[in-house]
C-alpha cells in the first residue's frame, strides 16, 4: 500500500516540531551569510531590518536566530509597532525552535493585545500552524475559520500570502482538496513576493493530487520545481519532487521512480531536512522492494527510521515500516517481518485516528462558528427592531396626543390579535409538524420535506444521502430506569447529533428511537464520515444529569443516491438494510448500503 506523502512544510505548513530541532543549520556559508547580512542592515532603519528579518526566517532559519538576538538587543528604541512585529518574529523563533508551549502561550498572549488587524491576522495565522503540530485541532480550526472569514479585509501583501497559504495547506491536510486548490490558485494569482508563489504552486500540486487530476499535475510539476529551485527554496521543491517520486510509484513504474530518486537525492541531503529525508528515503525502499532490491530497501528503509520520531506516527514512517516489513518477508525473515508488520499497523491505525480527530475537531469549530453567525444575525435584527421603535416614537411625539393615543390603542389591540392569531398558527403547526419531546420533525412532516428536496436534488443532478439510526437497548433503559431517564437520552440525543447538520439538512423522529436524516448534496463517503461523528458523539453522552447511570449508543446505516436512486421509501429501505446489518455485527456502529 503507498500512502501519499504529506511531509510539513516549514511555517506556512505545521512544522514538525522535533525534525525541526534536529536540523543542522550551523553551516560555514550560513556563518558567512550571516556576517554579510550584518553589515547589510547596520543603517538600515528598524522597520526595514524587521522586514528583511521577516524574509530571512523561510530562506536561512539559522542567520534569523542570529539577527533576532541582534534587534532583541536594541528593542527599546523601537516604536510599539514595531515592537509587535518583533513579537511576532519572536513567535516564529519559539516555533523553529520547537518549543510549542511557550509558542502558544506567546501568540495567545498577542491575541488579547492592541495590535494592528493585519498583524493580528498573521499572529491567528501562526497560531493555527503551532496547535496543529501541538495536535490542538480543536483551537487551530476554530482560528482557520476566522481567518477564512476575514481573508477579504486583509490588504496588507504580506499577511494576505501568509494567510492564504496556511488556508491551502490546512485544507489539503483535512482532505477538501478543491477549497485548497481554490486557494492555491488565489495565492498563486496575487502574490507579491516570488517566494510566496513557490509556496502556493506547492500545495496547489498538493491538491491536484489529492483530486487525482494527473494531466493537470504533471502539466505544472516541472516548472514549479525549477521554480522553486530558482529561488533557493529548496525546502519546497524537495516537498514538490517528493510527491513526484510517490507519483511514479503510484502508477508502478518502478524503475523510473527509483532513476527518479537518485536525480535528487544529493540535493535533499544538502538541505539537512531529516523529515523530507527520511520521506524520501521511505518512499525509495519501497520501490526497491517491488524492484527485488531487498538488501538496498532495508538500508534505505533503517536510515530513514533513524531520522524519524517513531511516537509521531506521520505518513513517512508508515511507509518506512511497510517497507521494512515487505523486505524482511521477501527474504523469508518472518520474526522481523512480523514486528514490523504489527508496527505499520499500529502505525496506521494510531494516523487514522489523528485523522479522524482533525475531520471532528474541523467540524466542531466550523457549527460553533456557524451558531455564532446566526446569534450575531438574531442581534442585528434586534438593534434593526430597536431603531425602526425609536423612529416610531420620534414621529409620535409630533403629533396631537389624543391621535397619538387612539392610534396607539388601535395599534395595541391590532397587535395583540394578530399575535394571538400568529401565535395560534404556529402552535397549532408546531404541534402538527414536529415531536413534541425532542423538537424535531415528526415522521409525516420528515416525509414531506424530504419529499421536496428530494425532487430538488434529483431534478438538479445533485447527490443526496440518507442516515438512519435507531438507539441501542434503548428499552433497557425505560424498563431499568423509567420513561423519564428515556425521554432525558432521546432528547440528549437529539441535541447532540445537531450540532454536526447543516441548516439545510432534514432531521426527523420516525419511530419511537427511530431517526432519520436527509443530508441534500450530500456523497455517501460523507455521510458515512458524519455518521461516524455523531455515532461517537452519541457515545460520549453523560447521563449523571438524568439521574442515572447508563450508557447510550446508536446503530447507523447510510445510503446515498448514487446507488439507490432518488425515491424515499428506497433509500430508507436501503439505509435500514445497513442499519440492522451494524446491529448484527455489535452495534455502536456505521455501516453503508453498498447495493
Amino acid at each position: 500500500m503507498n500512502l501519499a506523502l504529506k511531509a510539513s512544510t516549514p511555517f506556512l505548513g505545521a512544522a514538525n516540531a522535533k525534525t525541526v530541532r534536529k536540523a543542522v543549520w550551523h553551516k560555514p556559508a550560513i556563518i558567512l551569510f550571516a556576517g554579510f547580512f550584518m553589515l547589510l542592515i547596520a543603517d538600515a532603519s528598524a522597520s526595514a531590518r524587521l522586514e528583511r528579518l521577516d524574509e530571512l526566517k523561510v530562506a536561512d532559519v539559522g542567520a534569523f536566530k542570529q539577527q533576532l538576538a541582534i534587534i532583541e538587543r536594541d528593542s527599546t528604541s523601537l516604536s510599539a509597532a514595531e515592537r509587535d512585529y518583533l513579537q511576532l518574529l519572536q513567535g516564529y523563533n519559539l516555533m523553529l525552535s520547537g518549543d510549542l508551549k511557550a509558542a502558544q502561550l506567546h501568540l495567545t498572549s498577542m491575541l488579547h493585545s492592541p495590535i494592528a488587524p493585519e498583524l493580528l491576522f498573521r499572529v491567528k495565522a501562526l497560531l493555527i500552524n503551532v496547535q496543529a503540530v501541538s495536535r490542538n485541532y480543536h483551537s487551530a480550526f476554530s482560528l482557520l475559520q476566522d481567518i477564512t472569514r476575514q481573508l477579504p479585509d486583509i490588504q496588507n501583501a504580506r499577511a494576505k500570502e501568509h494567510g492564504l497559504s496556511v488556508m491551502a495547506y490546512s485544507y489539503n491536510q483535512l482532505e477538501q482538496f478543491e477549497t485548497g486548490k481554490f486557494y492555491s490558485q488565489m495565492l498563486i494569482n496575487s502574490a507579491v513576493s516570488e517566494r510566496a508563489r513557490c509556496h502556493a504552486k506547492h500545495h496547489l500540486l498538493e491538491s491536484l493530487y489529492g483530486l487525482k487530476d494527473w494531466p493537470a499535475f504533471n502539466e505544472r510539476v516541472t516548472e514549479a520545481i525549477a521554480h522553486c529551485l530558482q529561488l533557493n527554496e529548496q525546502v519546497f521543491a524537495n516537498l514538490i519532487r517528493i510527491k513526484r517520486h510517490n507519483y511514479l510509484l503510484n502508477l508502478g513504474d518502478v524503475e523510473q521512480a527509483s532513476q527518479y530518486f537518485h536525480s535528487y537525492k544529493d540535493e535533499l541531503n544538502a538541505i539537512s531536512y531529516p523529515l523530507l529525508v527520511a520521506s524520501a528515503s521511505a518512499l525509495a525502499a519501497q520501490g526497491e522492494v517491488k524492484r527485488g532490491k531487498y538488501d538496498d530497501a532495508l538500508n534505505l528503509a533503517n536510515a530513514a527510521l533513524n531520522m524519524l520520531d517513531t511516537e509521531d506516527y506521520s505518513l513517512p514512517l508508515i511507509n518506512t515500516y511497510q517497507a521494512l516489513y515487505s523486505a524482511h518477508e521477501a527474504q523469508q525473515n518472518y520474526k522481523t517481518a512480523l514486528h514490523f508488520q504489527r508496527k505499520y499497523t499500529e502505525a496506521l491505525k494510531a494516523h487514522s485516528d489523528n485523522r479522524f480527530a482533525q475531520q471532528q475537531a474541523y467540524y466542531l469549530a466550523r457549527a460553533e462558528v456557524e451558531v455564532k453567525n446566526q446569534r450575531i444575525a438574531l442581534l442585528d435584527k434586534d438593534n434593526e427592531l430597536l431603531a425602526l421603535q425609536r423612529d416610531l416614537y420620534g414621529q409620535d411625539a409630533r403629533q396631537n396626543k389624543l391621535l397619538v393615543f387612539v392610534l396607539g390603542v388601535i395599534l395595541l389591540l391590532a397587535s395583540m390579535a394578530a399575535y394571538r392569531g400568529i401565535t395560534g398558527r404556529q402552535r397549532f403547526k408546531k404541534i402538527a409538524e414536529y415531536d413534541q419531546l425532542t423538537g424535531i420533525s415528526n415522521r409525516y412532516h420528515f416525509t414531506n420535506q424530504a419529499s421536496l428536496a428530494l425532487e430538488y436534488c434529483e431534478k438538479n443532478a445533485k447527490p443526496v444521502a440518507v442516515m438512519l439510526f435507531d438507539l441501542d437497548h434503548f428499552k433497557q433503559i425505560n424498563d431499568i430506569h423509567g420513561h423519564a431517564a428515556g425521554d432525558w437520552a432521546l432528547q440528549a440525543v437529539v441535541k447532540t447529533c445537531r450540532n454536526f447538520m447543516r441548516n439545510n439538512d432534514i432531521f426527523g423522529r420516525i419511530g419511537g428511537e427511530e431517526f432519520a436524516v436527509v443530508l441534500p448534496g450530500c456523497q455517501s463517503d460523507k455521510a458515512v464520515l458524519l455518521a461516524e461523528i455523531c455515532r461517537d458523539a452519541i457515545a460520549s453522552i453523560n447521563s449523571h444529569d438524568s439521574g442515572y447511570h447508563f450508557r447510550l449508543s446508536a446503530s447507523f446505516g447510510v445510503s446515498g443516491s448514487d446507488s439507490s436512486g432518488y425515491l424515499l421509501k428506497q433509500l430508507l429501505a436501503d439505509a435500514d438494510h445497513a442499519m440492522y446489518q451494524a446491529k448484527a455485527a455489535g452495534r455502536d456502529k456505521v455501516v453503508a448500503f453498498s447495493g
